[in-house]
């Protein structure tokens, strides 16, 4: 699922040239495409920058009477700062936004997931972990109780990491590799182009590392080849 960079395949994501709705229903939006709308996204959102968004009752007729056709979907915490809608300046209708606190995956996430690559055609499924995650922060403290159906998943995932930063990013990677053992979403991978893609969202500034397999970081003002 799009493992290893290719050196000879480079490609700047510094434009979204399209959107969801440039496809017919039954088209897919390819995943590097949808990687470089949510990179442009992204840099919109950092930069304070005036983009349209169609939030009109028209969009919304529109989405009744035809569908949803998201071009991604996106798994990430339900930490009120972390909003995918906002922080990739999308309108209706263009994520799939899966919510859970400490963006686990568990046997209901995964579901939601399934449905949203095999039934909407969406080839793009990104792990949105963020800094300064208050489930995280319950994991590493040892917190139980109500919580621990997430914190024990969080812990096994973390094993001996204790930096803040890599917390998340082995959490968000825990959570992708779940995803990833999933014999459907594998067959997807396989027939249809299905990427699996990890990102944190940095809440003091705004902005996302799209993560690579390896120790690359992808932002939205960087020249990284894409995976393929």
């Amino acid at each position: 699922m799009g493992d290893g960079v290719s050196e000879d395949k480079a490609t700047t994501l510094t434009g979204a040239d399209y959107t969801a709705d440039d496809y017919d229903g039954d088209a897919h939006v390819p995943a590097d495409a949808a990687l470089r709308r949510l990179v442009e996204g992204n840099r919109i959102y950092v930069e304070a920058l005036d983009h349209e968004r169609d939030l009109s009752q028209e969009r919304i007729a529109d989405l009744f009477e035809n569908g949803q056709r998201p071009f991604a979907c996106v798994i990430t915490c339900a930490d009120s700062r972390v909003v995918p809608e906002h922080i990739f300046m999308t309108g209706l209708g263009e994520l799939f936004v899966i919510r859970v606190a400490g963006n686990v995956v568990g046997p209901i996430e995964l579901a939601s997931a399934v449905y949203a690559c095999e039934h909407l055609h969406t080839r793009l499924l990104l792990v949105l972990g963020h800094t300064h995650c208050g489930a995280i922060k319950a994991a590493l403290d040892g917190e139980a109780g109500p919580v621990a159906a997430i914190t024990e998943r969080i812990a096994a995932a973390l094993g001996d990491v204790r930096d803040p930063y890599e917390a998340s990013v082995a959490n968000a990677r825990a959570a992708a590799a779940e995803l990833s053992a999933s014999p459907e979403l594998a067959r997807l991978a396989a027939e249809h182009d299905l990427d699996i893609r990890v990102a944190i969202y940095h809440t003091h500034c705004g902005v996302v590392d799209f993560l690579q397999r390896g120790s690359e970081i992808l932002t939205f003002d960087g020249e990284i080849p894409l995976l393929k």
